[in-house]
């Protein structure tokens, strides 16, 4: 049985899950990796060079969840709750690509959390952080990419046999109740 506890948080770019992860930080204990970030240290480990975490979309997919796996397994505790910031699609220059529940058995996923917004708000969200370049999407784009992001989320966690949650993004969304085993 493992000492550690796995949570893939997941939903658009934009919708909030690092800013939501972060204010869960000052009351709860746990691991925050997000799967950016581990795909780009991992691609570096072993291209010898650095990449802009949104030009990732632009690269083979398949090798950047194979990435992903690696370097979690390298930096992810043996022990504790670790919460995996990341997606289920990714939104590439020749469209929407699943990522395969495979990916998120080999981390031991062992619950997803899928946040959900107005994609309104999440359009907002996206083109008001500077600190990021992602694709511009209408609305209606952005609301078929939430639904097939929810449907991969879900694929998986029947694939996992593991229990998944849908969370509205509100002003004061507890995502803490989630997370706690």
């Amino acid at each position: 049985m493992s000492m550690r506890k796995v949570i893939a948080v997941v939903g658009l770019s934009g919708v909030g899950k690092s800013t939501l992860l972060d204010n869960a930080r000052r009351m709860l204990v746990f691991e925050h990796l997000q799967a950016g970030d581990l795909i780009k240290a991992e691609r570096q480990e072993h291209q010898g060079k650095p990449i802009a975490h949104d030009r990732l979309r632009e690269r083979n997919i398949d090798d950047n969840q194979a990435f992903l796996i690696s370097g979690f397994m390298k930096r992810a505790p043996k022990e504790g709750l670790i919460v995996l910031d990341g997606h289920t699609v990714i939104d590439t220059p020749v469209g929407l690509k699943e990522i395969p529940p495979s990916v998120f058995a080999e981390i031991d996923v062992s619950r997803f959390v899928v946040l959900v917004d107005d994609v309104k708000n999440i359009a907002l969200r996206r083109s008001s952080d500077t600190r990021r370049t992602r694709p511009v999407r209408s609305h209606e784009e952005l609301a078929e990419h939430q639904e097939r992001s929810l449907l991969a989320a879900y694929r998986a966690a029947l694939a996992l046999s593991v229990p998944l949650f849908v969370v509205p993004l509100r002003e004061h969304t507890d995502i803490g109740m989630f997370l706690n085993f």
